[in-house]
């Protein structure tokens, strides 16, 4: 068996990671990879969570004794060739804590890791994707998203420590190209995906020309995900 747990590095809220996952599952499903979904912020009950995008995402309480378990129950189900989870802002230390007495036993079981952290212009943003990688070290595979509709990532790229970092750890790092503040806005109050909205009737996208928006923004990170896809897809599917 060979399954592919893809998660989000939480720690820094508000810098982009549903938007993260919510474009991936798009990109999955556009290439007709199965996955499962979690949705793990449970502090976010409404707009802006994984689950208000797509309603079939597991809503979970990772706080819970048994509560991460479920990344191994639909990892492994035959119908699955990845699970997608979004971790909440303050979810850091619960999935590390997790992650420390269960990963001996996934690996036994062909299931792997890869770790997506988000960068913005917030340090908040770098200092959680550094003390990730103190704690997982080698054991998953990296993702880097610089995501550039949460602000400019100039001082990620000029960061010495960063710098260091991609040479220890060697994360493969893609960018999430600007977005229209207000358009992005509108997107996560009613839960639509890109291609969702661009089939939407709200008057914000029902112009020929913010679908063809909407077609270029789909375009542009679909294509950043095809650019690492030799670690987005398991050898299963």
């Amino acid at each position: 068996m060979s399954k592919l747990v893809v998660f989000t590095m939480g720690g820094k809220g508000g810098v982009g990671k549903t938007a993260i996952m919510t474009s991936l599952a798009e990109y999955y499903q556009s290439n007709n990879i199965p996955i499962g979904m979690v949705d793990c912020d449970t502090e976010n009950g409404k707009s802006g969570c994984l689950n208000h995008f797509f309603p079939e995402a597991n809503k979970i309480n990772i706080r819970e004794p048994d509560g991460l378990d479920i990344f191994i129950d639909i990892a492994s189900e035959n119908d699955k060739d990845v699970l997608i989870a979004d971790l909440g802002a303050g979810s850091g230390v619960d999935l590390i804590n997790w992650f420390r007495v269960m990963y001996p036993i996934c690996v036994e079981y062909g299931i792997e890791f890869l770790a997506i952290g988000s960068i913005t212009a917030n340090p908040g943003s770098i200092d959680t994707v550094f003390t990730w990688t103190e704690f997982l070290q080698k054991n998953v595979k990296y993702l880097i998203v610089k995501n550039q509709f949460q602000g400019d990532t100039t001082l990620w790229d000029n960061s010495h420590s960063a710098e260091k970092l991609k040479k220890i750890f060697t994360p493969d790092i893609i960018t999430m190209p600007t977005r229209i503040p207000k358009w992005q806005t509108e997107l996560e109050n009613h839960g639509l995906t890109l291609s969702r909205a661009m089939e939407s009737k709200l008057p914000m996208f029902s112009k020929i020309s913010a679908r063809c928006r909407l077609h270029m923004w789909r375009k542009q990170i679909f294509s950043e995900f095809d650019k690492v896809k030799d670690i987005l897809i398991p050898a299963s599917a």
